[in-house]
């Protein structure tokens, strides 16, 4: 026995063994690594997105939204599995962002009687390709399968109702049904792919009691960029519905020819009575950044934004305001009490607001020493006071300045009033005033920039949907790339001839010479 074991211990200890021994361990170790990987690759889909444009990466929006999830959804994509594989990889996407999310793939022809669940009566079919979003007994469905219309068909389960949207007519305001660049028909469809409804408003056909009337119905008032002032009934109405816990945006461009006496008088008076009044000037950014985007320097670039749930998420998105006018903002200490005001974007250090007609129209700008320095506010956010919330701060200031004793009253109806004060923030007015309209002009809205994102988030702000406020998800860029005749003619023959070439030569030479 001993002899047997003492030629084993012989044989392990040669050279041979020793290495046939490592190279098992480290086999078995590799494999168990390989395992590991796997196992761990099948329950969570690591990856890294080195596009430029991101393009395969979910964006802000919709990551908020699925970290927020507070029910399940099922997201159903009905076609022929090789051809959904697109749309499959985008499910992941949403899976991976939130155990709420399931998905599956119908084929409909091979499953016929399941696709047909989905499918309306009147229906004679449903296209191959569409992407059912479900929770519950809700359905929203979605023809393109891509993450812009998957992540607003989600908004609109989540949100479940539809808000209006009024904006203004009879001032010669932009239009909502212009396809042109100064239109708006491109932020019009956006609000709607956002569950609003979106209406034009002349508010001299609402009426009662011999006053101006704002629909019962408005989510939010719009005036976007009159052109003729206001009647002084319609901005009184306007006022009194923001100062009731209503909600309105104003976006009003400078005079024509800016400097001059702005003559809509009650339009300025009205974005002056909540405190931010025009300075009736154009915004030139020195800066030079906007002319490395093709802007002139009579397009600010702005790049800087208070600190509102409107910018969050707008470190780095830049957005530009053609022809704006800078705002003025009221002190705090003269403003009604309650009221209070928050920038939203800021020009740079180096703009100032213009207001010598000549020098804008012959393009040679120069500020002068009266002219106002950046960096300028182009917008305001204004928190409004309603009656109860005023009435309640004058009783809290009368209350500190009471003797002492009133301190010390246990407050038995603490927990009522709590509740009053809740419902009385509730009914705030918000008002967003915006020295420009043209931002969100079609040609800018369908730009890739922050334009429509910042339009869209001071809608939501307004009409009190903050938890959908972020960057919004984009389609992918194009990038292709537009070359001449003669550039297609040197790009073929260095890649089909001179580089093949080269190597051909180089091989042969390196064959020849160890011969």
């Amino acid at each position: 026995m001993s002899a047997r074991f003492t030629r084993l211990r012989a044989a392990l200890g040669r050279r041979s063994a020793r290495e046939g021994t490592n190279l098992g361990i480290t086999a078995v170790l590799l494999l168990a690594v390989l395992v590991g990987v796997n196992y761990v690759a099948d329950r969570r889909n690591v990856s890294w997105d080195t596009t430029a444009g991101g393009q395969f990466s979910l964006s802000p929006q919709t990551i908020r939204i699925l970290e927020e999830l507070d029910r399940d959804v099922r997201l159903v994509v009905l076609d022929q599995p090789r051809a959904a594989g697109r749309t499959v990889e985008l499910f992941e996407r949403y899976a991976d962002r939130s155990g709420r999310i399931a998905w599956e793939v119908i084929d409909q022809e091979a499953e016929p009687a399941r696709a047909r669940a989905y499918q309306a009566t009147a229906e004679a079919g449903i296209p191959f390709g569409t992407v059912v979003v479900e929770s519950g007994e809700r359905q929203e469905r979605v023809t393109a399968p891509q993450e812009q219309d998957i992540t607003n068909a989600l908004v609109r389960l989540l949100k479940g109702e539809t808000r209006k949207v009024y904006f203004t007519t009879g001032h010669q305001e932009r239009s909502l049904k212009e396809t042109g660049a100064g239109g708006l028909s491109a932020i019009a469809s956006r609000l709607e792919e956002s569950n609003y409804e979106v209406a034009e408003l002349a508010l001299l056909e609402h009426i009662e009691d011999d006053e101006v009337r704002i629909p019962e119905d408005a989510a939010l008032v719009i005036v976007a960029g009159p052109r003729l002032d206001l009647l002084e009934a319609e901005a009184a109405a306007l006022a009194a519905h923001v100062r009731a816990g209503g909600k309105a945006m104003l976006l009003l461009d400078p005079p024509d020819p800016p400097g001059a006496p702005d003559e809509r008088e009650q339009l300025t008076g009205l974005a002056g009575e909540f405190g931010a009044t025009p300075a009736g000037d154009v915004v030139i950014d020195a800066s030079g950044v906007g002319q490395l985007f093709g802007f002139g320097v009579e397009v600010p670039l702005a790049a800087s934004y208070g600190f509102h749930p409107i910018t969050r998420g707008f470190a780095n998105a830049a957005t530009v305001f053609p022809l704006a006018q800078s705002l003025i903002a009221t002190p705090p200490d003269e403003l009604p009490r309650g009221m209070r005001l928050s920038e939203l974007v800021l020009s740079s250090d180096v703009a100032w607001g213009e207001v010598d007609p000549e020098e804008l129209e012959t393009g040679e700008v120069n500020a002068g020493e009266d002219e106002r320095a950046g960096p300028l506010r182009l917008a305001y956010a204004v928190h409004v006071p309603t009656g109860d919330q005023e009435d309640r701060a004058e009783e809290t200031g009368a209350a500190e300045q009471g003797p002492p004793e009133a301190a010390m009253d246990p407050e038995p109806h603490a927990e009522e009033e709590a509740s009053d004060e809740e419902s009385a923030e509730g009914r705030e007015g918000r008002f967003v005033i915006v020295g420009d309209s043209d931002f969100i002009g079609n040609n800018l809205a369908l730009a890739p920039l922050g334009n429509a994102d910042l339009f869209l988030n001071m809608v939501n702000w307004l009409s009190e949907d903050e938890d959908l406020i972020a960057i919004r998800p984009r389609a992918a860029e194009d990038r292709r790339i537009t070359m001449t005749a003669a550039q297609v003619r040197n790009v073929v023959l260095l890649s089909l001839v001179f580089l093949p070439g080269f190597f051909l030569i180089w091989g042969v030479t390196v064959w020849w010479s160890r011969r």
